[in-house]
């Protein structure tokens, strides 16, 4: 029924629905890609690779769980251009300016927040046009947004964002679901889409800005280095 009110609404097509807000998210993380690959001190190819894998990586896994193969990038690698374009932009600013390089920690912070929400959006759009359940839809696009972020930091050798106890995976569970309700009520497709970004990107900024992360689980075992 979902998919059916978007597809109507809105004359979507599965080959190229949201391709101006996968442009967005693709920029966004391949700059924290590029900028986390900087920090570490990666050569030129390091930050090309960091780049392509943080921006296609979340959209591979969802892709891979619907079964749609190959992959959007294979087809289409448009994503992958942006993103070795991103790059390169990076490293020649890095280079014109080395004393204000690309790599600080709040722009990769602030770079991945913008990813994390507009693949959280495109990952449940697609999802739910695709006739998925509401429940499967909001978890393919807590994937799809988190996904490429996990690879990049995995690469990287640092924990993963959504392992450090900040709010990040919430965020875009409560964007995902804000979509998916929106949908069901036939709220209007742009004011679900916007709002939606709008949930997960205010969250994530509020996290890093004020610290908010979950309680640690207590445990008895003793600290690293201890008897």
């Amino acid at each position: 029924m979902i998919a059916l009110h978007l597809l109507a609404l809105h004359g979507l097509t599965l080959e190229d629905p949201y391709l101006g807000l996968q442009l967005v998210g693709t920029v966004a993380f391949a700059v924290s890609g590029a900028a986390v690959a900087i920090r570490a001190g990666m050569d030129w190819l390091g930050v090309a690779v960091l780049a392509v894998v943080t921006a296609v990586g979340g959209g591979t896994l969802r892709d891979l769980l619907l079964g749609r193969l190959p992959v959007t990038w294979v087809q289409d690698p448009l994503s992958v251009w942006v993103a070795l374009g991103t790059a390169a932009v990076l490293i020649a600013e890095a280079y014109w300016h080395p004393r204000a390089a690309p790599d600080s920690l709040r722009l990769v912070l602030v770079a991945d927040a913008a990813g994390l929400a507009v693949f959280t959006v495109a990952g449940t759009e697609l999802a739910l046009l695709l006739g998925a359940a509401a429940p499967v839809a909001v978890l393919l696009g807590v994937i799809t947004g988190v996904g490429g972020g996990v690879a990049r930091d995995v690469l990287a050798r640092q924990r993963p964002l959504v392992l450090t106890g900040q709010i990040y995976a919430l965020s875009a569970a409560a964007g995902a679901t804000a979509l998916a309700g929106l949908t069901e009520l036939h709220a209007p497709y742009e004011a679900a889409r916007w709002t939606s970004v709008a949930v997960i990107l205010v969250l994530r900024l509020l996290a890093i800005r004020f610290s908010w992360s979950l309680p640690p689980i207590p445990s008895s075992a003793p600290p690293s280095g201890d008897a």
